[in-house]
């Protein structure tokens, strides 16, 4: 269960995975609504495949069920963040560019991130003003973090948010999400190039950064994810002024 977005899934008697979640009204949005049975114009990309959904009203919120087929294989990680680097092999590494770049070739008008966001996070965030002006987009997973991708065999899981992002998105939020493991961050870094060193991939870490720090302002409460993100931010901001 998630705050933002709560839901929970269970096997079912068919073999197959269903994830039930619920909102209010006011916070149904489209995008997240129809993630999954649209990401089946997704190819090339290792994912759970849409079956059927169908949607309810329940003591005032929008109740929907969505079934898909079941992926056995164990996430990553069991939460967000990352304490210790994970075992992937070579062929894990390749087959995960490759899912990025088949995704990244997708036919459709999903959108995932928006300039006016990004401009408006990072001069939040920071209290700066500086070209955020993103010139490459792509398609991309929207939320790629180690607890939505398993291996040893690479599936990409939770289609929710999949659309037009900045290059380098998806990659800076495996790279932020791994930040208490420097060299395994390091690592993705390396291996991620040139998504996250060039201009729109430095941006796209900017941005990741500034929701951290404004989410930590929102709860009140920093920890050493909200500090990371402060220093990783101010030097990202030196390097694209």
């Amino acid at each position: 269960m998630r705050g933002s977005r709560p839901s929970v899934g269970v096997p079912t008697t068919r073999g197959t995975w269903v994830r039930i979640s619920w909102h209010p009204p006011s916070r149904v949005f489209s995008r997240e609504f129809s993630g999954l049975e649209a990401s089946m114009a997704v190819l090339g990309v290792p994912k759970p495949s849409f079956i059927q959904a169908v949607h309810w009203m329940n003591d005032g919120l929008v109740c929907r069920a969505e079934e898909m087929t079941l992926i056995h294989e164990p996430t990553v990680s069991t939460g967000y963040i990352l304490d210790k680097a994970p075992k992937l092999t070579e062929q894990w590494w390749e087959n995960l560019s490759a899912a990025l770049e088949y995704l990244a070739r997708t036919d459709t008008d999903r959108v995932s991130l928006v300039q006016e966001d990004i401009d408006r996070s990072i001069r939040e965030a920071f209290g700066i003003s500086i070209d955020t002006t993103v010139s490459d987009w792509v398609i991309g997973h929207g939320d790629l973090h180690w607890a939505n991708l398993t291996a040893p065999r690479l599936f990409l899981l939770d289609w929710d948010s999949w659309g037009m992002m900045p290059r380098g998105l998806d990659a800076a939020k495996l790279w932020e999400s791994a930040f208490r493991v420097p060299d395994f961050a390091e690592e993705i870094t390396e291996r991620l190039d040139p998504s996250l060193t060039c201009r729109d991939g430095k941006l796209s870490l900017l941005w990741v950064c500034a929701n951290r720090i404004l989410g930590a302002r929102r709860r009140g409460r920093a920890t050493d994810q909200t500090e990371h993100a402060h220093r990783t931010g101010e030097s990202l901001l030196a390097e694209l002024s």
